[in-house]
C-alpha cells in the first residue's frame, strides 16, 4: 500500500492517471444507464403500442364480417390513434425501421408486416390475410438526449471536468496559492508561520525547499548582522584610543584632519549598523502624528543653520513606527541640505495614502541614475574618495527600507527648474503589523 501511494497517490502524474481512469469508468456507467433507460420496453407508451398490437391480433383472428365493428369500437376507445382500414399497403412506407418499429414487429410476430408512414408517428400494419390497418401513435416520451451520442459526450465532458476541477482545486490550486502568497510576503521575521507542506509530493517538495531556503537566508542575514555589529562595536575601542592619542599631536592642522577621519569612521560604522537595523526593525507600530515628526526633523536641521521648511496640514495621524519614520525623513532632508541651499518638507493625506515629499534646489540626479541611487553604498559623487561632505550611500537605501517596512515605497523625481523631490508613499492605516521588513 505504501508503494502504491508513493507511486500514484502522492504524485501529480499518478493522480492525473487515476482521474482519467475514474472518468472512463464514469462514462461507461453513464452509457450503460442511458442504454438501460432508453430501452423501448421502458420508455415506449404502453397504452398506444400495446393497443396496436392487441388490435392487430384481434382483427386478424376475427371473421372479416366482424372487423368493421371491432375497428369502430377501437376507434371509440382510442380516438387519438386514428385507426382505419386500408385496401392495401401504402406505397410510400419508410424504407428503414427505427428501434420502436422493430420492437413492435417483434411483438406482433410472424405473419404481420409493420411499416412506418411519412406522417409523424403514423404506421401501417398488414395482417396475415393481406388486410391493412393504419394508426397514429403518440410520440415517445423517453429521454432520447441521454441515450444519443451528443448527450453521452456532454455528460462525459461534464463528469471529467468536474473530477479534474475538484482535484485541481484541492490538490494544486490551494497549495500553489499559498506558495505564491508566501513568496510575495517573504519575510525574515521569526513570527511568520512556515509555508504548509501539503498536496502532491511535488508540491510538498517545493514547499519544503522554500521553507529551508527562508531558514538559510535568515541565518545568513543574522550572521552578517552579528558580524558587522561586532565589528562596529570592536572598532569603537581603537578609534577611541586614536582620538585620545591625536589630542597629543602638536600640529593643529594634522590633529584636525585625524579627528575628522576618525569621526568619518564612526559615522560609517553607525550608518552600516543603522541600515542593517532598518532591515529588521523590532519597533512596534502605533498611532503617530506624522506632522509632529516632520516638524521635529525640520527644527533639528534649522538648529544647525539649515533652511528647512514644512508645508502641509497641522495634524495627521497614521499608524507607523515613529523612530524609523523619523530616521527616514531625516536622511532625505540631510541629502537635500547637503546638495542644495534649502529644503521643503511637504505632507499630503488623501484617500488613505500619505505622501511625504522632501524637495531641494540642488543639481538633481540624472534619470538613468535614480534607481541605482536607491541601492545601498551607491553615492552621487563620481569621486571614489570621501571627504567631510560626502556620504556613504546609505541614506536613500535606509529611507526606502523604512518605507517598504511600512507597506509603502520611496521614489525620486525631478524638480522644475532644477533639484530633486524624494517622495515617501505610505498607507495611512496599514502599517501596524504591515508586511514585515525585508533585510536588504
Amino acid at each position: 500500500m505504501k508503494l502504491v501511494r508513493s507511486l500514484f497517490l502522492d504524485r501529480i502524474g499518478g493522480q492525473i492517471a487515476i482521474l482519467i481512469v475514474a472518468s472512463l469508468l464514469a462514462i461507461h456507467a453513464i452509457i450503460t444507464t442511458s442504454i438501460f433507460i432508453t430501452r423501448p420496453e421502458h420508455w415506449a407508451p404502453p397504452h398506444d403500442d400495446a393497443a396496436l398490437v392487441a388490435l392487430a391480433r384481434v382483427v386478424a383472428a376475427s371473421p372479416p364480417t366482424e372487423r368493421a365493428g371491432l375497428l369502430a369500437g377501437f376507434a371509440r376507445a382510442f380516438p387519438d390513434m386514428g385507426i382505419v382500414a386500408a385496401p392495401r399497403m401504402p406505397a410510400d412506407v419508410a424504407a428503414e425501421w427505427d428501434i420502436r418499429l422493430s420492437f413492435l414487429q417483434d411483438q406482433l410476430g410472424a405473419g404481420f408486416l409493420l411499416a412506418g408512414l411519412p406522417q409523424p408517428n403514423a404506421v401501417a400494419v398488414r395482417l396475415p390475410d393481406g388486410e391493412v390497418l393504419t394508426a397514429r401513435l403518440q410520440p415517445l416520451r423517453g429521454p432520447p438526449f441521454l441515450g444519443g451520442p451528443i448527450g453521452t459526450t456532454v455528460l462525459f465532458v461534464i463528469s471529467s471536468m468536474a473530477l479534474l476541477g475538484t482535484w485541481a482545486a484541492l490538490a494544486l490550486r490551494r497549495p500553489l496559492s499559498e506558495f505564491a502568497t508566501a513568496a510575495e510576503n517573504f519575510s525574515l521575521q521569526g513570527d511568520v508561520a512556515a509555508l504548509p507542506e501539503r498536496g502532491p509530493q511535488e508540491i510538498r517538495a517545493v514547499a519544503k525547499a522554500f521553507n529551508r531556503m527562508r531558514e538559510r537566508i535568515r541565518r545568513l542575514v543574522d550572521d552578517r548582522t552579528r558580524m558587522l555589529a561586532a565589528m562596529g562595536h570592536d572598532l569603537r575601542t581603537p578609534i577611541t584610543r586614536l582620538r585620545l592619542r591625536s589630542e597629543f599631536v602638536a600640529d593643529g592642522e594634522l590633529r584636525a584632519q585625524m579627528l575628522r577621519d576618525l569621526d568619518q569612521m564612526i559615522a560609517m560604522a553607525d550608518g552600516v549598523l543603522a541600515f542593517l537595523r532598518d532591515g529588521e526593525s523590532r519597533e512596534r507600530a502605533t498611532g503617530v502624528d506624522v506632522v509632529s515628526v516632520l516638524r521635529t526633523v525640520c527644527d533639528q536641521f534649522a538648529d544647525t543653520a539649515h533652511i528647512v521648511n514644512y508645508q502641509g496640514p497641522n495634524h495627521a495621524t497614521i499608524v507607523a513606527r515613529p523612530d524609523d519614520l523619523r530616521r527616514a525623513v531625516a536622511n532625505l532632508v540631510d541629502n537635500a541640505v547637503r546638495h542644495g541651499t534649502h529644503a521643503v518638507v511637504r505632507l499630503a493625506v488623501k484617500s488613505g495614502i500619505v505622501r511625504i515629499e522632501v524637495e531641494d534646489d540642488g543639481p538633481g540626479i540624472p534619470d538613468d541614475r535614480k534607481q541605482a541611487m536607491l541601492e545601498a553604498f551607491v553615492r552621487g559623487e563620481e569621486a571614489r574618495t570621501m571627504d567631510g561632505g560626502a556620504g556613504f550611500g546609505l541614506g536613500l537605501a535606509i529611507a526606502r527600507a523604512v518605507a517598504q517596512a511600512h507597506g509603502g515605497n520611496l521614489t525620486l523625481r525631478d524638480r522644475v527648474p532644477h533639484g530633486l523631490i524624494a517622495c515617501i508613499t505610505l498607507p495611512a492605516g496599514a502599517a501596524a503589523g504591515s508586511a514585515a521588513a525585508l533585510a536588504p
